[in-house]
């Protein structure tokens, strides 16, 4: 179930990542076109503004002259190539590097505009030179040329407005499929979201329920299945340095339990652990082994600093005792160690021996509690 929740969770990831990309390629492929069309729409303009224009510098050098022809001719040229690279979109082919980047626009109605701007531009180009060579002669007839620009300007006004309206119609798409697919990715990133929340909460309840396996719920310390862990690993290191192996086990908890109850038992078992782990914070570990027993497994700590860790286990002890007037409720306890390397004696050994210790000075304690 971990490993299919894991496996979705990193799907998601996966198609959120991709949607996520998909949405970056199309508004890169959007503004592309946009600025494309924004192009077209502004050349549509210049069509129309620059044969005006033209044929306004025509009309009067024809009535009045002082009109350059090399200007007229430059613009009319120029008019040529702009309508060339609109309708073919091969502004790149032209000498002229501000058309390299015109663009002939996928839309039926704007093609056929302009295919007819270019018929009515070359009949335009015709009465021009008509014009051109009355104005030679002296006799000039402009009306035909002012009819055909009129003409002229309404089919390019509406070449603009058709460009406009289509990317319009491009910029209305090209949001509802952006919207549409941050739709989806949101969707997608949100479910991903909450397997990703809901992975972190299973991993943290699951390190929580592996803490409390190895944690005796009565003193709150070590229980036996951690002091094995630690056993087992010793195990496999076999470390080369010193350790101490300590073994305890309470005295007369069974009289304390028949006369006061568990509860009373529980009250020394708690404070003995209590003065066990606060004392061994600067020496090593200390579990609880077993209903009374605890083992302590301290690292680095040979006979002599285990031995003032005792000292002071003891004092606290004599001052927690001194305070209870009924032996029941007074902590005793007998010990047993062994020093040495793991390495050498096993730690199994080592645990053997502190327990062999500790009952021969539980014997101890006990005959010399026998009156003679």
């Amino acid at each position: 179930m971990k490993n299919l929740r894991n496996r979705k969770g990193q799907v998601l990831l996966a198609v959120s990542a991709i949607l996520f990309l998909t949405v970056s390629i199309l508004s890169l492929i959007s503004i592309t076109q946009l600025r494309g069309n924004a192009r077209v729409i502004n050349y549509d303009g210049i069509i129309r503004g620059a044969t005006q224009k033209l044929m306004k510098m025509e009309i009067q050098n024809a009535h009045s002259g002082g009109v350059d022809e090399a200007a007229r001719d430059k613009l009319r040229d120029r008019l040529d190539r702009i309508l060339y690279a609109l309708e073919t979109g091969k502004g790149e082919d032209s000498s002229d590097e501000t058309l390299s980047n015109i663009i002939a626009l996928p839309d039926e109605t704007h093609s056929q505009m302009i295919k007819g701007l270019t018929e009515k531009w070359d009949a335009l180009k015709y009465e021009i030179e008509y014009v051109r060579a009355e104005t030679r002669h002296g006799v000039p007839h402009t009306a035909s040329l002012y009819t055909l620009s009129e003409e002229y300007f309404k089919l390019a006004n509406d070449t603009v407005f058709a460009a406009e309206a289509y990317s319009e119609s491009q910029v209305h798409r090209s949001m509802a499929v952006l919207a549409g697919v941050l739709i989806v990715f949101v969707v997608i990133a949100a479910a991903a979201g909450v397997y990703i929340v809901r992975g972190i909460a299973v991993r943290r309840k699951a390190e929580v329920l592996g803490k409390i396996a190895y944690i005796d719920p009565l003193t709150k310390l070590d229980n036996r299945a951690s002091c094995e862990r630690l056993i087992d690993k010793l195990k496999e290191d076999r470390p080369r340095e010193m350790y101490t192996v300590l073994m305890f086990d309470m005295n007369n908890l069974k009289l304390t339990n028949d006369f006061l109850g568990h509860q009373g038992g529980d009250v020394i078992i708690r404070k003995f652990a209590e003065i066990l782990s606060d004392e061994a914070k600067d020496y090593g570990f200390i579990g609880r082994y077993g209903g009374d027993e605890f083992l302590g497994i301290f690292r680095g700590a040979d006979k002599d600093r285990c031995q003032r860790y005792l000292s002071k286990v003891g004092a606290e002890l004599e001052v927690y005792n001194n305070k209870k007037v009924n032996v029941l409720e007074k902590i005793s306890y007998a010990v047993g160690m062994m020093s040495g390397y793991p390495a050498d004696y096993g730690i199994d050994a080592m645990i053997f021996g502190a327990d062999k210790a500790m009952y021969a000075n539980k014997r101890k304690i006990k005959n010399a509690a026998m009156p003679e």
